[in-house]
């Protein structure tokens, strides 16, 4: 079994358990004997790291988790989309290829997929490769421009596409909401930033988009289990 953590790109990914278009932050998930095919819908490229799970650890996984999977696929989604909820993966991921420290990484991963890639979902799909042009344009977008103006209906003027269609066809391919989307993005920003500089947190806040310092600390809190003043100290420590 493994899950790739997405780090850049966007890509069409195609699995038994569906199919969605995916960008920053989205777990893959491949079931034992059962691995998922992508392919690039534009000329951007990705940039992924994959963690293999052994048959013990998942046992482990499952086990602490409650879970018991006997006889049929133990993920029943074929990715996790960029949420707030996988942030904290995603950014451990990502520190795990700067610093090489991959056991916590690999736990951290191993948790968010099984805790959210065990939920059904309303089916993704791909309908066409014009609409997952346009929105692999948009998830490109969210990626460079996430600390600005990224409401409904500039996203979907980047798109070429009504509001209303927009968010029908955003939500198709990615299983999220465009907001959703936006909000994972800024959240792991800011991780980052608070890492790897000492901007004061409420500058962090608004250099990755939030405009209320609020709603800014209690949406990184969710999402990664600590404050980001907390955040920055472990962090450091």
């Amino acid at each position: 079994m493994s899950v790739s953590v997405v780090l850049s790109g966007v890509f069409h990914v195609r699995s038994r358990a569906g199919e969605a278009l995916v960008g920053p932050g989205a777990l893959l998930l491949g079931n034992p004997g059962a691995p998922y095919e992508y392919r690039h819908v534009d000329e951007g490229g990705d940039r992924s790291v994959v963690f293999e799970c052994s048959d013990a650890l998942l046992e482990d996984g499952l086990r602490a988790l409650g879970l018991r999977v006997r006889g049929t696929p133990v993920f029943e989604r074929v990715c996790v989309p960029a949420s707030a909820e996988s942030a904290q993966a995603v950014m451990l991921a990502q520190r795990a290829l700067e610093h090489d420290e991959t056991e916590e990484a690999a736990l951290a991963v191993l948790d968010a997929a099984l805790t959210l890639g065990r939920a059904e979902e309303e089916g993704t799909a791909v309908a066409s490769d014009n609409q997952a042009r346009r929105v692999a344009q948009v998830l490109r977008y969210i990626e460079a421009h996430a600390a600005e103006d990224c409401a409904l209906e500039t996203l979907a003027s980047v798109a070429g596409l009504t509001a209303f269609h927009f968010l029908r066809v955003f939500r198709a391919m990615t299983g999220q909401t465009p907001r959703q989307y936006v909000i994972a993005t800024r959240l792991r920003m800011a991780a980052a930033s608070l890492r790897l500089t000492r901007a004061r947190v409420t500058d962090v806040a608004l250099e990755v988009g939030f405009g209320d310092l609020s709603h800014f600390t209690t949406s990184f809190t969710r999402a990664f289990g600590v404050s980001p003043r907390a955040y920055r100290a472990r962090a450091r420590g």
